[in-house]
Parts: structure tokens; C-alpha cells; sequence
């Protein structure tokens, strides 16, 4: 094409480049005004057409890259991942004391009857609470709410974990939606918007399955915050203890020891 234009441009010049005018003498009037103007519209022209070249080109290689991209994966279920289902645990109810806790581990449901059920209940100290000293309901205060936390939490745990076990099956069925859309060969599936609609579904999944990690992970911590109380508090305690003893072991020693050296040494044997 640009050859042409090349041949374009000599025969062009050749045809309108000699101007005859005779004046007697057979002079050949050249026209320079005409032969730049000339040149500079071949110019632009030639400019015009290495532009459209380059846009066609260009539109040519996205073409390709959208037909490359409209062609459909077949056989696509090779790619289908076994699934690993949600264990529900079971217990044997002898005594009528663990299905309680069974159900709400397994549906969230009655977590906290459940929980009293199966438990040894705590007594309290109302009847003798007046006869002791502020030292002693202090302590046995702090020792009972180590208890009373630690219920607190295993209640929130069995309800958690059985509500997130009570929905596994609607979320397993959702998962089976998004898979057999992700990997069905019908060109209605696999169209921009259907897999862009996928590809936000399976997104929304991720996070609810990541605010339930969260949540039994909330679960664990505080199992670990009343656990480290126990610890501490026992901690406390032995320390409290140690500084008792080492308080009272003066008094104590006089108590025991005051007279023996007397008493020995004026023992006589009958």
C-alpha cells in the first residue's frame, strides 16, 4: 500500500507538476505553490493510512484475545473435589444426663439445659456465709466466680458450635449450587456475567466461613482467659499460704517449743 502511495505521488507530479503556458518562446512555467501543496496532502494521507494500519492491528489482536476468551473449557468435572462432611458427635444418654449437651453441640439448641444437665451442680454457701470472716468470703468469692466464669464460657462454646453445625447442611448445599454452576459445560453458565456472579458468590461463602472460624476462635480464647485465671488464682493461693505460714511461724514455734529445754532438763526417771 505504501508503494502505491509512492507511485501516487510521482505520477501525480508528473501530471499536474508541468504547467505549459506558451509565450512564443516554448518557456515551461513550473507552479511551485501547487506541487508543496500537493506533497503535503500525500503526506498526511500516507500518515492517515500507517494510523489505520496500526488501529487495525490493534482491533485485530483483541478480537483474537475475545474469542480466545469466549471458548469454553470442556470437562470441566475433572476438577470436582471430594467433600469432607461435618462429623456430629454422639454420645450413649445412660442416665439421661448427655443428650442435652449432645443436641446443643450438634444444633445449638438448649445449650445451657443441656450444659446444667450434664454437669456436677455447685452448692453455695448461704446457710454458713454469716459465720465467716471477710477474709474467708473474699476468697471463696473468687474461687466460686473461676467456676461460675468457666460455665459461662462452655455455654457460649456449645452454643456456637452447634449453631455452626446446625447450618453446615444449608452452606453444603450452597457450595454444591456454586460447584455444579462452576463446573456445568452450559453456555448460559459460562457467560462474563454468570462467572463474574460466581466468582462473588464462592467470595461471600469464604468470608461467612471465615466469621465462623472467628467465632469458635472467640470460643477458644475464652476458655483460655478463665483457664489462665484458674491458674493464676491457684498461683495466688500457694503464695498466699507460704506468706501465712512464714507469718505465723514465730507464734507457732513458741507455742510448741516454749518450756522443752526446761522440761528436759529436769526430767528425772522415776
Amino acid at each position: 500500500m505504501t508503494k502505491r502511495l509512492d507511485r501516487i505521488v510521482i505520477c501525480a507530479g508528473l501530471a499536474l507538476v508541468p504547467a505549459y503556458a506558451q509565450f512564443g518562446f516554448g518557456i515551461t512555467v513550473f507552479d511551485p505553490t501547487s506541487w508543496g501543496e500537493l506533497v503535503k496532502e500525500l503526506t498526511q494521507l500516507q500518515q492517515e493510512y500507517t494510523q489505520l494500519v496500526k488501529t487495525y492491528n490493534m482491533v485485530t489482536n483483541q478480537y483474537n484475545q475475545m474469542v480466545t476468551n469466549a471458548k469454553m473449557i470442556t470437562s470441566k468435572t475433572r476438577w470436582k473435589a471430594l467433600l469432607t462432611p461435618w462429623m456430629f458427635p454422639t454420645a450413649t444418654d445412660t442416665y439421661g444426663t448427655t443428650g442435652g449437651w449432645i443436641s446443643a453441640l450438634n444444633t445449638g439448641a438448649g445449650a445451657l439445659s443441656g450444659y446444667k444437665r450434664a454437669v456436677t451442680p455447685i452448692q453455695t454457701y448461704a446457710s454458713v456465709w454469716g459465720s465467716m470472716d471477710g477474709s474467708q468470703q473474699d476468697q471463696i468469692g473468687r474461687n466460686y466466680s473461676t467456676v461460675e466464669l468457666s460455665d459461662g464460657v462452655t455455654v457460649n462454646a456449645l452454643d456456637q458450635l452447634g449453631d455452626i453445625r446446625g447450618n453446615s447442611a444449608a452452606v453444603e448445599n450452597a457450595i454444591d449450587s456454586l460447584e455444579m454452576d462452576s463446573l456445568s459445560d452450559d453456555p448460559v453458565m459460562n457467560t462474563e456475567l454468570g462467572v463474574l456472579n460466581k466468582i462473588n458468590g464462592s467470595g461471600i461463602i469464604g468470608v461467612r466461613n471465615s466469621q465462623d472460624t472467628n467465632k469458635l476462635l472467640a470460643s477458644m480464647l475464652d476458655h483460655q482467659m478463665v483457664e489462665a485465671k484458674s491458674r493464676r488464682d491457684a498461683e495466688a493461693q500457694s503464695m498466699n499460704n507460704d506468706i501465712a505460714i512464714r507469718q505465723m511461724a514465730p507464734g507457732i514455734d513458741d507455742q510448741h517449743l516454749s518450756g522443752t529445754t526446761r522440761v528436759l532438763t529436769t526430767y528425772r526417771l522415776p
